[in-house]
């Protein structure tokens, strides 16, 4: 009897399971919605949201919720950015790291008494590639708290999803900036145009920053073993990989050398001597640049956006045909997928095309900018990567022409904040 009271009760309670995980699951998502909201609102208010704040920033003893500088890991900072300004990789930077015996950052933190989610690695000086790299991303080195740069599906998750940077929440100057924003531009820019070393292990330069004015490619450096510097030249990529699809563009270094120091010398030196001069020129520059863009992306955005309520006629007419007979069906939801996709792409690039026009009604060209890295250097001599980065958005390489019987070929060069320029002689 007793056995059969038990069998009866486990029954009942096997029954009710169900029910009971059911209940367990509503208590769980109530709860992790609670738990979003108050993470959304504290976000929204410029709290930062990370559990401890970036390698180079403690948390402050009076405010858990602001951020002093760590003097001793924010000078490794300081010295990552110099190298990638210098030309170097996340790799190579690593390795220095490790052989001048700097501790990786879970290291340091947990030698400070603050404990972290990572591991520490066997050899406390085994700096990562991608840990250099994530540094080298950071925009809270500029002094600023970016909330929202991940999120999780769903609270059963622990994954993390790396959301859109147009999707991320920015909070100017909320700590000390430990990198200045002119030094943070540069590196992206270095860090965008993947420059990477030869296959002998050199690093070039002018890699990574030279274009095909014809075709918009960049120019492949060529270099063989045992060659000096003289012999080593750019070849439009184009051209190199398809045969007749470009011209060959081909230019040697050390000409490109030659006439960015000449350039950049002559720009340096009007800047010094004639400022006021020199910030008219740049601005007269700068509007037409402007005018120009604005014109071509706002006739864009309007045809994209007339295309976009044709493409809505197209698929009406489709559905009604469809339900009259007149297409078959399977034709119908193959065309109708195709204008879909169409509308898609374009309300894409609508989007792009809103904010493009939107910074450019809002940009102020930053000659001051520049004219503070012209007063850093007393005299350019000679070129190096820290030079060419830190001056050089771009350089433009035209092909080559025949004038008077003699072979000459232009190139165009574009600085960073005042773009291409053209100065009195």
């Amino acid at each position: 009897i007793l056995r059969g009271l038990r069998d009866s009760a486990n029954q009942t309670d096997s029954d009710f399971t169900p029910f009971l995980n059911i209940i367990n699951e509503w208590y769980a998502k109530d709860t992790s919605k609670k738990i979003r909201a108050v993470f959304k609102s504290k976000g929204q208010s410029g709290k930062p949201l990370c559990t401890n704040p970036p390698y180079g920033y403690i948390k402050d003893p009076e405010d858990k919720l602001h951020w002093i500088i760590d003097e001793k890991a924010a000078e490794v900072v300081r010295d990552i950015f110099r190298l990638c300004m210098a030309g170097f990789g996340p790799t190579q930077i690593a390795k220095q790291l490790e052989k001048r015996c700097i501790d990786t950052p879970t290291v340091h933190l947990r030698k400070m008494g603050i404990n972290t989610p990572a591991r520490p690695p066997e050899n406390p000086y085994a700096w990562s590639a991608r840990t250099v790299a994530d540094i080298l991303a950071k925009m809270e080195y500029l002094g600023h708290t970016v909330n929202f740069k991940t999120s999780k599906k769903s609270y059963k998750s622990k994954v993390k999803i790396l959301n859109n940077p147009e999707e991320w929440l920015v909070f100017k100057n909320t700590h000390e900036a430990i990198i200045d924003e002119g030094t943070w531009e540069t590196v992206q820019k270095i860090r965008d145009g993947k420059r990477r070393p030869s296959r002998l292990g050199e690093m070039g330069m002018l890699s990574g920053m030279m274009f095909c004015a014809d075709c918009g490619a960049k120019l492949y450096q060529v270099r063989g073993k045992g060659w000096t510097h003289d012999k080593e030249y750019f070849v439009c990529a184009t051209y190199r990989k398809k045969k007749g699809m470009c011209s060959s563009h081909q230019i040697r270094n050390v000409v490109v050398e030659q006439l960015l120091l000449e350039d950049l010398r002559r720009v340096t030196s009007f800047a010094k001597d004639h400022e006021q001069e020199f910030i008219r020129i740049v601005m007269n520059n700068s509007e037409k640049e402007l005018a120009k863009e604005l014109r071509q992306s706002q006739k864009e955005y309007e045809q994209a956006q007339a295309r976009i309520a044709d493409i809505d006629k197209i698929i009406r007419k489709l559905y009604e045909d469809n339900v009259m007979g007149k297409i078959p069906e399977e034709r119908f939801y193959k065309m109708s997928a195709e204008y879909e996709a169409e509308q898609k792409t374009l309300e894409e690039r609508i989007t792009k095309l809103k904010h493009t026009i939107d910074t450019a009604n809002e940009q102020s060209l930053n000659t001051d900018r520049f004219l503070a890295l012209v007063k850093k250097y007393t005299e350019i001599t000679e070129l190096d990567a820290e030079i060419i980065r830190e001056f050089i958005d771009k350089i433009i390489v035209f092909k080559a022409e025949k004038v008077d019987g003699r072979r000459t070929q232009r190139i165009q060069i574009f600085y960073n904040c005042i773009g291409a320029i053209d100065l009195p002689k």
